[in-house]
């Protein structure tokens, strides 16, 4: 009698093997492809390898076997960049601001310390934290605001940029073991941590950053306006280690003036066929963007831009429609 043999399923119809992967990223990136993008496009904006996306964006899972959570990052970094460029409309550049903010991680870095930039809003201060992150992948940037800002979300999103995921199994120690696992990966490294918005971090969320310096010593850069060093004031341990404070200010005078390379990106970025009316226009956005923010530009330039459309409004200058954007803006806030 014969010994009857089954035969495994070809390689073809074997199941795939799906790998460890953050879903909601990968949903996130799906969506780009639905929406349009492609993965060559997507491959060069983020710098992850078309094999590998194609890999990790497969409809059967991820299937990529590498080292995911180091293509992770660099997704989540490009998609971070791509939030803030769709957020102000136009992609962000090398600014002053951008290059005091760039020194300062420099010596918190080389000084393993906890450092804050002060600044007023509007000036520019995310701009220049994004493209700390486009010129080094490693660090980790946390913006905070009132829903991301508590001690849950920080810790949530450290978790997740430091690549720790934790045991499976959700054990009462589950949190202490991945935080071991955080302390452990940033101990004695010179990996930035940039905490945007600083100004909006909760108290017990302040605690856990600076019991993870403590824990550590990794390089910790906050950047807020004044009202950061007003909530910094209220425990004696924040202040003495958060002591070094860099001023982050934009400076315009006969000599220099630290507004006019981003004010004149807006204006190109935004308004098609200028007709002479940059040098102009430059100026008024520079008094605008010096009595208010780089934001109000922003805002200005698209309202503009609105306007332009109308058919009434084709054969108006830009910097007629400067004028009138600010009264229609008005009447918006009015309404």
């Amino acid at each position: 009698m014969h010994e009857t043999i089954i035969d495994a399923a070809p390689p073809s119809l074997a199941p795939a093997v799906i790998f460890p992967h953050d879903e909601a990223l990968r949903l996130r990136c799906l969506a780009l492809l639905d929406g349009g993008r492609t993965i060559s496009t997507m491959s060069r904006a983020s710098g992850v390898s078309a094999s590998i996306l194609s890999q990790y964006l497969s409809a059967k899972g991820n299937l990529y076997c590498g080292d995911t959570e180091k293509y992770e990052r660099k997704l989540s970094g490009w998609l971070e960049r791509l939030d803030l460029e769709t957020l102000a409309g136009i992609p962000t550049i090398a600014t002053p601001v951008a290059e005091k903010i760039a020194k300062a991680a420099r010596m918190v870095r080389r000084c393993h310390i906890m450092g804050k930039g002060i600044g007023r809003a509007g000036i520019g201060k995310t701009r220049g934290a994004a493209l700390l992150c486009e010129a080094d992948e490693s660090t980790m940037l946390i913006l905070a605001s009132r829903e991301e800002g508590t001690r849950e979300a920080v810790r949530a999103r450290l978790f997740k940029l430091a690549g720790v995921r934790g045991p499976r199994k959700r054990t009462a120690n589950r949190r202490r073991l991945m935080y071991s696992e955080l302390v452990n990966r940033l101990r004695g490294t010179e990996i930035l941590i940039v905490v945007d918005q600083a100004h909006k971090l909760t108290a017990p969320a302040i605690d856990l950053l600076v019991e993870l310096w403590n824990a550590t010593a990794a390089p910790q850069l906050w950047l807020g306006t004044s009202q950061l060093e007003e909530n910094l004031e209220r425990d004696e341990q924040w202040g003495s280690r958060l002591a070094f404070t860099f001023p982050i200010e934009v400076i315009v005078d006969k000599e220099r003036n630290d507004v006019r390379p981003l004010v004149q990106h807006q204006i190109k970025a935004r308004l098609p066929e200028l007709n002479g009316e940059l040098p102009r226009l430059t100026n008024l956005c520079e008094k605008l963007a010096l009595t208010g923010s780089f934001r109000r530009v922003e805002m200005r330039l698209a309202t503009m831009l609105y306007l332009h459309e109308s058919a009434r409004n084709k054969d108006t200058s830009w910097c007629e429609l400067f004028e009138q954007s600010a009264a229609f803006l008005t009447e918006q806030e009015d309404e």
